[in-house]
């Protein structure tokens, strides 16, 4: 049977360890989100343009005082891009969407039902805790919905059959065309106005036919949309308010 002192050498061994171990990373620091990554190297900062906030990159077994003179010494950087980001927008009641270029507001309502819109209006049922995620999947839906249509006819005036059409929450980028003529767009496009949908619609249909970005590729774009340039502006410039939305 171990002895007393055989026991005392393991509690002593566990207590240092435990000593020894780092605190966990508390959820913030001065303002500023922490996000643990054991797969980092060192601290640091950056923006989620999607969630809205700025991010501090916590490395394994960093420990607090550095964490805090690190975000002490960057808060010029930090208040510096606070200042540029979008505010995070959600879908509560009242909240006006925009979609495909015309304004809905959202409206709740009482028991069961499917979510829609009636007029500018879009009807929610259930509970209150579950509308933002039923207004973003009503959301997402009409926007599979919109570009697999347009695709389609996109395709068609090519002499193309249509293909498979997914929506995803991409952080890079609007759309893409696999090498198998697959396409797939950020639902998030579908808040913005009309033409710049059927700008990026147009931009991965022209792909189907030239994988590349091409002289004989952008005319081939210019061919299938109204004005691929200025929608190329505009989401340049206004992207970031649509993500804005959470």
């Amino acid at each position: 049977m171990p002895s007393t002192a055989f026991w005392l050498a393991a509690m002593l061994k566990t207590l240092i360890r435990t000593r020894s171990a780092p605190l966990p990373p508390p959820a913030d620091l001065h303002g500023v989100r922490v996000v643990p990554n054991s797969r980092a190297r060192r601290l640091a900062l950056r923006v989620d343009a999607k969630l809205g906030d700025v991010v501090l990159t916590w490395p394994k077994r960093t420990s607090l005082h550095a964490a805090e003179k690190f975000v002490r010494e960057n808060m010029d950087w930090v208040e510096r891009h606070r200042a540029k980001i979008t505010p995070v927008r959600n879908f509560d009641a009242g909240a006006r969407i925009p979609l495909a270029g015309k304004e809905y507001t959202i409206v709740p309502a009482a028991g069961r039902g499917v979510t829609r819109i009636e007029g500018d209006t879009i009807i929610v049922h259930g509970d209150a805790a579950h509308l933002h995620r039923r207004v973003r999947d009503f959301i997402k839906a009409e926007s599979l919905r919109q570009l697999t249509a347009l695709s389609a006819e996109k395709a068609a005036t090519l002499g193309l059959k249509p293909t498979s059409v997914r929506v995803l929450d991409p952080k890079s980028r609007w759309g893409s065309c696999g090498s198998d003529g697959k396409l797939m767009y950020s639902w998030r496009i579908i808040f913005a106005p009309p033409e710049v949908m059927d700008y990026l619609v147009a931009h991965e249909t022209a792909h189907r036919i030239h994988m590349n970005h091409g002289p004989a590729f952008w005319r081939l774009c210019a061919s299938l949309t109204t004005d691929a340039k200025s929608a190329r502006r505009w989401l340049r410039d206004h992207g970031k308010t649509l993500m804005a939305w959470k």
